[in-house]
């Protein structure tokens, strides 16, 4: 009788691996059944793009600041953000090459997600309440994650992304020209050497704070950036994040002995970071506060203890 293996199929070899834990981002080519998903989505997301504001703004209205719908930013850039299927009233083609982009994904991350932690001695069951509806497009808006399928429009020249890391546990990014940056880190000192260098239009993987924290450190977040693009740019951005469906999470299976509520978990993760992706006055306002808040904590005050 036939027994199916407890996991996928190795996707990366051993230098892969350690590159992506040691720098945080991992260019890789994509399986020919993704990049099928890829080049319809990106086809009917360029034809979406040109359609009228409002047009955009009835189909995909904009939800939860940033997270969900169409959002532009003023002079520098517009994207939509899906994290569940749509009714009637979007556009049917749009929203069913997004939802096939999504599980071919989704599967391509977890082939990733199991080669490391295979080489960190990490169960790979343990993923499974922590992407529980994670792997496929939600149905509903109840039925959402954090995990979501955002597709950009950068505009020529202007449309950029102040360097960052993101919050989730991996990150797909495609780009259909230059302008996705990743820093490659010389030391220990993931700010402060290290070298900057442009990923063209090759699909790159990238560490998430969340898979970082997860891994006690051993694996690195991947620091990366957008610079403008004189002809412009579009991009192509899988964002695989926990679920909030189990917030109990016991960490023994990674090394640490504990349990956690992984929903603080994640607001704190989220809440030490200024969103790259708003308007231009909030991104300003955002860095303020953050400021403060580490002039509050580096001055003795009490402080939430950190995941």
């Amino acid at each position: 009788m036939f027994i199916p293996p407890p996991h996928p199929p190795p996707l990366l070899d051993a230098d892969q691996v350690l590159q992506l834990a040691r720098t945080g981002y991992l260019p890789l080519n994509l399986s020919p059944a993704l990049q099928d998903c890829l080049h319809t989505l990106l086809k009917l997301a360029h034809e979406f793009f040109k359609e009228s504001t409002s047009s955009k703004e009835t189909k995909y209205p904009t939800a939860q600041g940033t997270e969900l719908g169409y959002y532009l930013v003023e002079n520098e850039k517009a994207y939509l953000t899906l994290r569940h299927q749509y009714g009637a009233v979007t556009t049917p083609a749009l929203s069913l090459a997004a939802s096939n982009f999504w599980i071919t994904a989704a599967s391509f991350l977890y082939r990733i997600l199991s080669d490391l932690s295979n080489a960190l001695d990490i169960p790979i069951s343990v993923w499974d309440p922590l992407l529980d509806g994670c792997l496929s497009m939600p149905a509903s808006l109840a039925e959402t994650t954090p995990t979501l399928l955002r597709l950009f429009d950068y505009l020529p020249g202007a449309g950029a992304a102040e360097k960052h890391t993101d919050t989730g546990f991996l990150t797909l990014c495609i780009g259909t020209a230059p302008g996705l940056q990743v820093w490659s880190p010389l030391d220990s000192e993931l700010q402060h050497s290290g070298t900057w260098s442009d990923v063209g239009n090759q699909p790159t993987v990238l560490v998430g704070k969340t898979l970082q924290w997860l891994s006690s450190n051993r694996l690195r977040a991947g620091l990366h950036r957008v610079v403008p693009n004189a002809e412009g740019r579009r991009s192509v951005v899988f964002a695989l994040r926990p679920s909030l469906r189990h917030p109990k999470l016991d960490l023994a299976p990674f090394g640490q002995p504990s349990i956690v509520d992984l929903v603080d978990v994640w607001k704190h993760i989220r809440g030490n970071v200024f969103n790259v992706n708003a308007q231009s006055s909030i991104r300003k306002q955002q860095k303020k506060m953050l400021a403060a808040n580490v002039h509050y904590k580096t001055h003795g005050h009490t402080e939430a203890s950190a995941p």
